[in-house]
């Protein structure tokens, strides 16, 4: 094992660990078979424990946080052992920061899943990153269901994901809803993920947020300092709208952190001026995020304005006709 390294403060949070190479215990017995019991509370952030003593709840599902791993039997594997404390360990900061971020208004739910690896992203092959992320997205769901099903209790919700959880979410608002479940469904913040024009035209519960106060839609950026850094995964992406002042046009907003950002129209990303993109240029993850790259910080760059934005689209959603 290589020696740890301390990182900036930054990439904690989002747990891109991308100087730590581990071999951690037994990984899934058999990652392709049985799925997990989300009736058992260790299958869920802090144990699904948190007060239910607000009037909205918060979905959540966490980023990409663990590399390939070799288990006990010397198996090469591609999906997080959601029970190995290590690996828990880097899932953690990035869900707890989510907290602190989105659910001042919310109780939070957030599922420990079978995500795949950074390796596999790393790969740029579209084809295997959908392959092995069918049993990370069959745990999201099958999260989901049971959230509604024994968590929920009729409460309006929110769902919300960064990177890999983004594109999870995505998938449940394309496969999971059905009027009733929608009804109830304040909005989806997808962070750091891309929507192509196909989807949108294909699956009538996919709409695009339009300004701060907009409700059962999507939430959705990617954020670069300079075009040619947004990852090449997401080329297509049609769906940006700037947290600074909730548009989406190239109007500029400006941080109260000291920077300004607007959408380049061509690319459909964030572009940030005043942020020192070498404070966040992780050399070893080049291919899927070039220099210039802010995905590991959006949480950070956006942490007011994604509060403030969350309780709106509550109050929104309360004020709504017709409810």
């Amino acid at each position: 094992m290589k020696p740890f390294q301390v990182l900036p403060k930054y990439i904690y949070p989002l747990c891109f660990f991308f100087f730590l190479v581990f071999a951690c215990g037994k990984g899934p017995s058999d990652p392709v078979s049985a799925g997990l019991d989300y009736s058992d509370s260790s299958c869920w952030f802090e144990g699904n424990r948190a007060p239910r003593d607000k009037k909205v709840d918060i979905f959540y599902v966490g980023p990409t946080c663990i590399w390939d791993y070799t288990d006990s039997s010397g198996r090469r594997q591609h999906h997080m052992d959601v029970f190995d404390p290590r690996q828990r360990g880097l899932v953690d900061p990035s869900v707890r920061l989510a907290e602190s971020v989105l659910s001042d208004s919310c109780n939070f739910f957030s599922p420990y899943y079978r995500q795949i690896s950074m390796d596999s992203w790393l790969s740029l092959d579209t084809a295997v990153i959908g392959k092995r992320f069918q049993l990370a997205y069959r745990d999201v769901a099958d999260a989901f269901r049971y959230y509604l099903k024994h968590c929920n209790e009729g409460r309006p919700f929110i769902l919300a994901g960064h990177s890999q959880g983004a594109k999870a979410v995505i998938e449940l608002l394309k496969r999971e809803m059905e009027p009733g479940i929608y009804r109830r469904l304040v909005a989806v913040y997808a962070i750091g993920f891309t929507v192509t024009p196909h989807e949108i035209d294909d699956y009538p519960y996919l709409r695009i947020a339009k300004d701060s106060m907009d409700v059962g839609v999507v939430i959705g950026f990617n954020s670069v300092t300079k075009r040619e850094a947004v990852s090449p995964l997401f080329n297509g992406n049609v769906v940006c709208i700037n947290p600074l002042n909730w548009k989406t046009d190239a109007t500029p907003g400006v941080s109260y952190q000291g920077f300004t950002a607007a959408i380049d129209p061509v690319v459909h990303a964030i572009v940030v001026e005043g942020v020192d993109e070498e404070k966040y240029y992780i050399p070893s993850v080049e291919a899927l995020l070039p220099k210039g790259n802010l995905h590991v910080a959006e949480f950070d760059l956006y942490r007011d304005n994604l509060r403030k934005n969350v309780l709106q689209r509550i109050h929104a959603f309360e004020r709504r006709p017709n409810r």
